[in-house]
């Protein structure tokens, strides 16, 4: 069964920046963790929680923002 997409898809912009830059950053940032809030990207940092904090600093709380973290392969997460 298909899910249909919302046709206002959120993080749809912060998503398409991530994948067009991930190549190039999977170099100089592997492992660590982008803030990207809009198509501005906030900064590369070491951990989960120094990444949410610098992105509530940069976009606030009321403002969409990704974390995602640079990895060569993507993480699979199964939920039972």
């Amino acid at each position: 069964m298909k899910i249909p997409m919302p046709l206002d898809d959120p993080l749809k912009q912060e998503l398409k920046l991530y994948h067009g830059q991930k190549k190039s950053w999977l170099d100089s940032h592997l492992n660590q963790y982008v803030v990207i809030g809009g198509e501005q990207v906030a900064g590369f940092y070491p951990d989960y929680e120094s990444a949410f904090r610098a992105a509530i600093r940069e976009f606030g709380i009321k403002r969409q923002f990704l974390i995602k973290q640079i990895c060569a392969a993507e993480p699979v997460y199964v939920v039972y």
